[in-house]
């Protein structure tokens, strides 16, 4: 086992945990090498003595250590690895909002300053499905493309990253938006015009700019601090949009 990853692996379950609320998703990351992929679940295992779920597997979906049982929907990271060298983490929960959305046709963008990474709308799987097998892991991959995050209609989300944290807070990023979206479009809001995204992009310039950062500035860093000292303390959670 890698317990480098586990700890970040098992935060980032937590807080999604909490926001989305939702205990069906997992969390994964792509081992270094040829060490294959370790993934979180966020509910607890099988066994009532055992506290936390992590399993180990490889490409072709065979388990190398772990606890519990691989993913049913395992496929979801292997392709999506396979089909992205950029990408090392990725997210899968069953958002509501996200949910919704997708089964009203609408596309989920940039609205407000966490959603810049949104711009030019979320892409959406059409079929409302389990990905259980490699095909339809491979489907998703190629729905998903070049994107940050991909909604699977009346199914829920998956996301990417270069870290666990970024994969994370892209899920997380994405249902605050899309609960932002849902309100706003029941109040007459039709989408942000090129104006607006050029404020944004100028916005982050300046931001990053004023604090020394430049490209390194990382949006999440600071929240990621936050729910880890929580998770870490055995703090529960109270708030948020769930």
């Amino acid at each position: 086992m890698d317990e480098r990853f586990e700890d970040d692996l098992k935060i980032a379950s937590k807080i999604l945990e909490w926001e989305i609320g939702d205990i069906w998703g997992h969390v994964g990351v792509r081992l270094p090498g040829q060490g294959g992929i370790a993934v979180k679940l966020f509910r607890p295992p099988e066994e009532e003595e055992i506290e936390d779920w992590v399993v180990y597997f490889d490409y072709s979906l065979k388990k190398i250590s772990g606890v519990g049982r691989i993913p049913t929907e395992a496929a979801i990271y292997t392709e999506v690895f396979k089909a992205r060298p950029d990408v090392n983490a990725v997210a899968h929960c069953h958002a509501p909002m996200c949910i919704a959305l997708s089964m009203a046709n609408k596309s989920i963008g940039t609205m407000h300053l966490q959603s810049k990474q949104f711009a030019g709308g979320v892409p959406t799987f059409p079929k409302p499905i389990y990905i259980i097998d490699d095909a339809e892991g491979r489907e998703l991959a190629q729905t998903l493309g070049q994107a940050i995050a991909v909604v699977i209609r009346g199914h829920g989300i998956v996301t990417v990253g270069a870290t666990v944290q970024e994969a994370c807070f892209n899920a997380l990023y994405l249902e605050r938006t899309a609960k932002m979206q849902a309100i706003a479009q029941a109040l007459g809001f039709q989408g942000v015009d090129n104006e607006f995204l050029t404020q944004l992009d100028e916005t982050w310039r300046k931001l990053r700019a004023g604090m020394g950062r430049g490209d390194t500035f990382v949006r999440y860093e600071a929240e990621w601090r936050y729910y880890k000292r929580k998770v870490l303390r055995g703090e529960s959670w109270s708030r948020g949009w769930v």
